[in-house]
Parts: C-alpha cells; sequence; structure tokens
C-alpha cells in the first residue's frame, strides 16, 4: 500500500532529485592536460627546497685538498717587478683612459656591471623606492644619474637635448660649479664677487663673459648660441638658487635674476641676418634711432572666472603668443574670464629701433633698420644716437598687417636683447680690467706719447708729419660740455682720409 506524499508548504512542487555533488579531491578527467598533477603541498616544498643549503653534513667537503685547483698555473702568472706608480701618473693615467673611452663611445658607470639573477630582486627593490621617492616629492637631482659626455646629443638635436631631465641637471650643476669655483689671475671668485655687488646695488642681472665660460665649460658654451632660449633659462634658474643661497632673503627685492652674456666672438651685420640665424644667440652693432616708452608688459597672468569668482593661473606667458585659459575648472564654464590685477606679475618692456652704423653702410646702399626688444633692467640703457653693442636673440615675431601687405604668410624677425653696451659710456670705463688700466697709466707718462701717436696714423704712408700731426690733434682736440648739467654737448671731430690710388699719399 502506497503512502500519499504531503504537498510541499511553499506551494511549490519538488524539483527532480540531482545527483550528488563531485567529491572536489578527486581529479578532473583532463587535469592531467595541464602538465602539473602535484599536490599544493609539493609545490610549496619545492619553493622551500629551492634555495642552496649552505649548513648540510658535508658542508667540510668544500675545503677538501683538490690539487689542480689549488695551485696558480705558471703560465699564466706576471712575475714581473713594477715599480710604484705615484698619485700624479696615476691620475694623468686614469684621465688618459677616460679621454680614450669617451673617444669610443665606451661609459664606464653601474649599468655596465654584469648581474646575476639572484641580484634581481634587489634591482626591483631599488627601484621600487626609487619610485616611492618620486611619487613622494622627494626625488632630487642626486637621484640622477650624471652625463659625463654631455656633447654626446645621442642623435637629438640640441634643444630637444637640453630640455630632457638629465642633461639639464648636468648643465645647472656645471653652471653652478662654474659660477662657485672660478677664480681669476688673482685667485679672487670672481663671479661671487659681482653677484654680491649686484646684491648690494639691489640690480636683477651680473655679466658672464662668453671667453670665460668657453674656457671652463666648452659644453654649455657650445649649447649656448644653438639654444639659447633653453640655456639662457637654465642659467638664470642657478644663478637665482645661487644668490637665495648667498643672501636668502633677495627676492623680496627682485623675483628675477638674469645672467648677460658679453663679449660673443662673432659680430653679425644686420644686413647679413638670415633664416640660419633664427632662434640663436648673436651679437650686433648699431645706432639707436627711435624708442618706445617703457610699457608693463604681463609675465604671469591670474584670471578671474565671472560667473563663480574662481582664480584661474598662473599662466606663464610667452613673447610670441598668449596664453588664456580654454575653461573654468570650478564651473566648467567657457568665460569669460577677466584679468586679476592685483595677483598677476608685470615685467618693464621697451622697444627700440637699431640702425646700421654710418661707418657700417657698404657704398650705394641705404642703411638697414631692425626692431630690438628690451625686458627687465635692459629699459631705459640706452637713447636716440647712442652707438650700441647688443647681444640677443634673434627671433621670429607674428605680425598681421605684414601678412597683408605681402599677400602671403610670412613673420618678422626681431632681436630679443639679453646683454647691452652703449658706447661712450660710463659702462666700458667701469669693464676696464686692472691691467688695462695700468697699461693706459703707464703710457700716460711716456713723454714720447704723442710722436708714439702721430706715427701710427697712417703707418703705410712717408712723410707728411704736419699732416698726421694736424690729424692727431683734431681727433684728440674735442672736449664734451655741459654748461648747468643740463644738457650735454659733444664735440667730436670725423676726419675723412682720401687716398689717390696711383700715388698713395695724403691728400
Amino acid at each position: 500500500m502506497s503512502q500519499a506524499s504531503s504537498p510541499p508548504r511553499n506551494g511549490r512542487t519538488m524539483d527532480a532529485p540531482t545527483s550528488p555533488a563531485p567529491d572536489m579531491d578527486e581529479p578532473f578527467e583532463d587535469e592531467g592536460l595541464l602538465g602539473d598533477e602535484r599536490s599544493q603541498g609539493d609545490i610549496v616544498n619545492e619553493e622551500e627546497a629551492d634555495g642552496e643549503e649552505l649548513f648540510g653534513d658535508n658542508m667540510e667537503a668544500d675545503y677538501r685538498p683538490m690539487p689542480a685547483l689549488d695551485r696558480y698555473d705558471r703560465a699564466l702568472m706576471d712575475d714581473d717587478d713594477y715599480s710604484e706608480m705615484s698619485q700624479g701618473d696615476r691620475a694623468a693615467a686614469e684621465a688618459a683612459m677616460r679621454k680614450r673611452d669617451r673617444a669610443a663611445g665606451i661609459f664606464r658607470d653601474d649599468r655596465d656591471l654584469l648581474y646575476e639573477e639572484s641580484d634581481e630582486d634587489d634591482t626591483q627593490t631599488q627601484k621600487r623606492r626609487r619610485a616611492e621617492k618620486a611619487a613622494s616629492g622627494m626625488e632630487d637631482a642626486e637621484m640622477i644619474e650624471s652625463i659625463e659626455n654631455l656633447e654626446d646629443t645621442r642623435g637629438h638635436s640640441v634643444k630637444e637635448w637640453v630640455m630632457m631631465l638629465g642633461p639639464k641637471t648636468e648643465i645647472a650643476n656645471r653652471f653652478k660649479n662654474f659660477l662657485r669655483t672660478y677664480a681669476d689671475s688673482k685667485g679672487h671668485c670672481l663671479y661671487k664677487e659681482r653677484i654680491r655687488h649686484m646684491c648690494e646695488s639691489n640690480q636683477s642681472s651680473f655679466v658672464v663673459e662668453f671667453p670665460v665660460l668657453a674656457s671652463k665649460e666648452h659644453v654649455l658654451a657650445y649649447f649656448l648660441p644653438e639654444a639659447p632660449f633653453q640655456i639662457l633659462e637654465i642659467f638664470d634658474t642657478v644663478a637665482k638658487e645661487l644668490v637665495l643661497t648667498i643672501f636668502p632673503s633677495y627676492e623680496r627685492v627682485t623675483g628675477e635674476i638674469h645672467v648677460r652674456i658679453s663679449e660673443l666672438p662673432l659680430i653679425e651685420e644686420l644686413r647679413t641676418f638670415r633664416k640660419l640665424h633664427l632662434n640663436q644667440l648673436v651679437r650686433t652693432l648699431g645706432v639707436v634711432t627711435a624708442t618706445t616708452g617703457v610699457l608693463p608688459q604681463l609675465s604671469v597672468i591670474k584670471y578671474d572666472c565671472t560667473k563663480c569668482g574662481y582664480v584661474l593661473g598662473p599662466f606663464v606667458q610667452s613673447q610670441n603668443s598668449e596664453v588664456k585659459p580654454g575653461s573654468c575648472p570650478e564651473c566648467q564654464s567657457a568665460g569669460p574670464f577677466m584679468i586679476n590685477m592685483e595677483q598677476t606679475i608685470y615685467r618693464n618692456y621697451q622697444k627700440v629701433t637699431i640702425q646700421e652704423s654710418p661707418g657700417r653702410i657698404p657704398a650705394g646702399r641705404i642703411p638697414r633698420s631692425k626692431d630690438c626688444i628690451l625686458l627687465s633692467d635692459l629699459c631705459d640703457r640706452c637713447k636716440p644716437g647712442d652707438e650700441v653693442d647688443v647681444t640677443g636673440i634673434y627671433t621670429n615675431n607674428y605680425d598681421g598687417s605684414l601678412n597683408t601687405e605681402q599677400g602671403f604668410p610670412v613673420f618678422s624677425t626681431v632681436l630679443l636683447a639679453n646683454h647691452i653696451v652703449v658706447k661712450d659710456s660710463k659702462d666700458i670705463v667701469e669693464s676696464l680690467t686692472e691691467e688695462e688700466i695700468n697699461s693706459i697709466l703707464k703710457l700716460s707718462k711716456d713723454h714720447r706719447i704723442a710722436d708714439r701717436i702721430v706715427a701710427s696714423i697712417a703707418p703705410s704712408i712717408y712723410g707728411h708729419e704736419y699732416i698726421k700731426r694736424a690729424l692727431a690733434l683734431a681727433i684728440f682736440g674735442g672736449e664734451s660740455k655741459n654748461p648747468g648739467n643740463k644738457h650735454k654737448k659733444k664735440l667730436r671731430r670725423e676726419q675723412c682720409l682720401q687716398l689717390d690710388k696711383v700715388h698713395p699719399q695724403l691728400v
């Protein structure tokens, strides 16, 4: 007699009975295809046994006598006697080997070492620590490897090479060491004294002579004309750090320190500037014909969002283009934005026009001129009529009116001044060295100095002593007058020498 089954309490029908769950301890049918039929315990034991056991039962076997290996091979031994090498000879030999390696492109540093596989864990640990320091902002210049062969750009252009982190840091370190350690013939730290004199006068720039830089750091002198924007930016940053190291509170006086490059060996004429000179450091001579007033130029701008009042910036402005915000990060609006006058940083700006000197214009040509931009403390260094020696960056400047006039896209070119010297000014007198001053004083005591000056005029022409003496007296006879310290009158005598091509003589 069959028993009736009671319905389920939840009202649902009972599902068909399922097969019992498989035993997970039993291996799958295709587990052998994986090639690993070992248990987890066997894997752990094998990992623990991977290392070499140093203290085993047969550790004394490592010290058993082995005649074949315990004796040196006489054929491979060097029994010659060598004299003891002095410290100077060793330094000279090491310098010669380093020079040989640099010529062959061989770098002797930690990267050339051959590490074993057991050292990979240590290398990964060092990389992890280095990444943690970089993420926490603790990375410094010491973590960056020094580049001994800095002139090897490794296929990059000079501008790309000097902007990389490694070369940029190496350039900064070399220039800082140059400013700190360079000494003149008397042992005085020349540039430390100039920095101290600059701070005593509350100025914001000091001069570095290009020949001196080339004699000590020829690589920096090679990079400077090729990438002046990038190199001068590094120089200014290093100079500011060095100034703040000596005078920590000098930032209250000025926020920028500039390095001025003087005595560039090659002088270019204004009419010889071509595409080759674009974005390079050049030096030229000319006469100032026109100047503008000193205007405030936006250097670092901050904007105010007119919708939410959020302050955007700072935006560092460049010489060629204006940097503006695209949208407000606070309210995501596209503007309009107003310049925050209080937090915006300005700098002095002046444009002057330089024309070729009258004595440098070729026969039958009209003089050419070029606009020159003076920034910061260079403003008001010159006035119309002054003959100037300008060192700067020959760069381009977009001019929409010039495109309309020419009918096709062109750029106007300007000279962004880095250093300017006005001739017949106090700067030339102050730039005289003690040796030059002593030579002038020595010549002044010579009782035959007048005869020597007369003999130096037209030395290839014989005789005519009275004409040469008259020219010498005319040259040295001018004297400046300044009645009442109101207006300075320059009485300069200009003489013209006309030579007969057939019979060279003064006429």
